[in-house]
C-alpha cells in the first residue's frame, strides 16, 4: 500500500475516532463539520475527500453498532431452545438501540438510508453481523425442528427485520415517547409464536 492511501485511511480514522468522541460527548446535533475537522486536526478538504456530509460520516460508524451484536453470540450461558436463544438475541438489539445508540444516532441513520438515495445501504446489508448471527440462531433452531418448515431461513429473517426496522422507525417518529424494548419484545412475541414448532 502506498504511502498517500495509506495517510487517507489514517485521516479517515482520525476523524471518525474524534467524531464519535464528540457526538458521545455532546450529542450528534451539537456538533459541526469545523469541531470535528479541529478535533482531529484536519482541514475542510480532508474531511470531504472522506465524507460528503455529516450524516454519511455516521455511515460508517454504523458497523460499530453490530461489533456489539457479536459480544451477544459469545456468551456463556445461552439458552439451549433455539427460539429463547433469538427472543434473548432481539431483545438485546432493542435494549442496545434505545440505551446505547440513542434516538439521536438512530433517526440521523435512518433519514440518511431514505433521503440519499446514493448513500450506501448499510441498514438492509446482508453482510452485517446483525444478519449473519439471525441467520445462524434461526438456522439451529430448523436442525432441532424447533422452528417451522413452512419458511426458509432467508424469509423468516426478512420478516423478523423489517418488523424490528418498523417499530425502530416508530420509536423515531413518536420521538421515543415509548419504550423500544418494551413495544419490540410485543412484536417479539408475536413473531416468535408464528415460527416455532
Amino acid at each position: 500500500m502506498n504511502k498517500k492511501v495509506l495517510q487517507g485511511k489514517e485521516t479517515k480514522k482520525k476523524l471518525l475516532d474524534c467524531a464519535k468522541k464528540l457526538f458521545e460527548e455532546r450529542g450528534y446535533s451539537n456538533v459541526t463539520v469545523d469541531d470535528i475537522i479541529k478535533e482531529s486536526g484536519s482541514s475542510k478538504g480532508g474531511f470531504y475527500t472522506h465524507f460528503k456530509t455529516k450524516e454519511l460520516l455516521l455511515i460508517d460508524l454504523f458497523p460499530l453498532v453490530d461489533d456489539v451484536y457479536t459480544d451477544f453470540i459469545s456468551r456463556e450461558n445461552l439458552p439451549e431452545n433455539s427460539i429463547d436463544k433469538i427472543s434473548l438475541f432481539l431483545q438485546y438489539v432493542f435494549e442496545f438501540i434505545e440505551k446505547r445508540v440513542g434516538l439521536e444516532f438512530i433517526s440521523v441513520i435512518y433519514s440518511a438510508q431514505i433521503k440519499d438515495l446514493s448513500a450506501e445501504r448499510i441498514a438492509i446489508d446482508t453482510e452485517r453481523k446483525y444478519y449473519n448471527i439471525l441467520s445462524i440462531l434461526i438456522e439451529e433452531g430448523k436442525k432441532k425442528n424447533e422452528i417451522v418448515s413452512d419458511m426458509t431461513v432467508d424469509e423468516i429473517k426478512s420478516v423478523f427485520t423489517t418488523c424490528i426496522r418498523g417499530a425502530i422507525y416508530d420509536w423515531c417518529l413518536y420521538k421515543g415517547d415509548f419504550s423500544l424494548s418494551d413495544y419490540g419484545n410485543k412484536i417479539l412475541n408475536i413473531l416468535l409464536n408464528r415460527i416455532k414448532i
